[in-house]
């Protein structure tokens, strides 16, 4: 079993033995946001405890969300620097 700080059961986990990530997950959980750094919280983003199973699973609409993100910031990181420079490029012909 975890608990919260407050003293209720966040998490049970069934059986003797337990998956390492599930346990991570569960103390990170619930510790509720005081223990971890941002990748454990991206990763606990991505995964939610799955009663029926009794562990930890991946959440793949939440997984497309952050890969969508990442593709936006890349290419409009990539379209920025292609604008700058063609900016750059119009300037440095009309000076010449």
């Amino acid at each position: 079993m975890l608990l919260t700080p407050d003293g209720r059961v966040s998490r049970y986990f069934y059986g003797i033995e337990y998956a390492p990530r599930d346990i991570q997950f569960g103390v990170i959980e619930a510790s509720q946001g005081k223990i971890g750094n941002a990748v454990d919280k991206i990763l606990l983003y991505c995964y939610h405890y799955d009663p029926a199973k009794g562990k930890y699973g991946a959440v793949v609409f939440n997984i497309l969300r952050i890969s969508a993100l990442a593709t936006l910031l890349v290419l409009g990181g990539f379209m920025g620097i292609m604008f700058r420079r063609d900016a750059l490029a119009a300037r440095r012909s009309r000076l010449t």
